[in-house]
């Protein structure tokens, strides 16, 4: 468990830095070169900067403190993320309205080569990226499904070229009709900074209010938990998301004559059978309560000395 905790650590650590690197050097470049494809294309991966260190953050937490308060709300950590969201959500408007305004205007100059050969490398850069984290998770069993989306960033950086791309192709033809590709492009990638600034927003305020599975993934829990010996019937089962680990809090009930120690080994077992079984649990927190006495039950935890119990 530590070393997939770590590895998935040090994967998301490692998308955190690239993806920030990559906004720092777009944004300069965009900034000196004016343009503003470039510039949109830094928001976009800022927005991912953004979502990979919410990730990394709740990895973190998750693996240094997997107990305490797990289903509690983070609100410190949702505050940060909002608030950066929205400051997202405004500069992709800012640079949406910036390029109407220079479409409308007309457009002087296109950007130089040094915005073109960025945005080349910065898609090779950040592919590279997320096959390196992909290939972190596969180490710990993490599920296909928890990956990132990363093609809208990807798709953003293809539109930055292209609209860079074709305005230096308009300086070098003598076209300068082509020089509006550049704000076009930027206007373009805008409308997925603000789609993104949102998604991080609402994906926070669901996670806040996140506490029950889904229908066929608690049904595969329930199951599992039921096979362990001493457990007679699960209550309620609860998870909260930590990166791209769960937290589970876990109420099953077992046998009322049992002692205290027993029922402890059963939740131990419990335990261990989530985290083994399902890679992508990080911790579970077992509560014991018995089993009401006042009605026969089946239950799969061997007592001698009850024959009365359907075994």
């Amino acid at each position: 468990m530590e070393q997939r905790s770590v590895s998935t650590d040090r994967g998301a650590l490692v998308s955190l830095w690239g993806l920030l690197g990559l906004f720092l050097a777009k944004g300069t470049v965009g900034l000196l070169t004016g343009s503003k494809a470039l510039l949109a294309d830094a928001c976009q991966s800022a927005a991912d900067c953004v979502g990979a260190g919410t990730t990394y953050l709740g990895i973190r937490k998750a693996r240094l403190d997997p107990n305490a308060k797990a289903l509690s709300g983070q609100h410190s950590e949702s505050t940060a993320t909002i608030v950066l969201s929205v400051l997202l959500l405004v500069a992709g408007l800012e640079i949406g309205i910036s390029s109407i305004r220079s479409m409308a205007r007309g457009v002087e100059e296109a950007p130089g080569w040094g915005a073109v050969i960025l945005i080349a490398a910065s898609i090779g850069i950040r592919e590279g990226l997320v096959r390196y984290k992909r290939s972190r998770n596969n180490l710990c069993g993490i599920r296909g499904d928890r990956y990132v989306d990363h093609r809208p960033d990807i798709f953003a950086s293809l539109t930055a070229l292209v609209g860079t791309s074709g305005a230096l192709v308009g300086e070098i033809y003598g076209m300068p009709f082509l020089f509006v590709l550049d704000p076009a492009a930027g206007l373009v990638i805008s409308v997925f900074v603000v789609r993104m600034g949102y998604r991080l927003t609402s994906g926070v305020i669901k996670a806040a209010d996140r506490t029950t599975l889904d229908d066929a993934d608690a049904q595969t829990l329930l199951e599992a938990v039921q096979r362990v010996e001493g457990v007679i019937a699960v209550g309620e089962v609860k998870a909260k998301e930590q990166g791209h680990y769960l937290i589970l809090e876990v109420d099953i009930r077992v046998n009322p004559r049992i002692s205290v120690i027993e029922g402890q080994d059963i939740a131990l077992r419990v335990k261990r059978q989530l985290t083994k079984r399902f890679l992508h649990i990080m911790d579970a927190n077992v509560r014991v309560q018995p089993y009401d006495p006042g009605f026969p039950y089946k239950s799969n935890h061997h007592e001698e000395e009850l024959p009365s119990f359907l075994q």
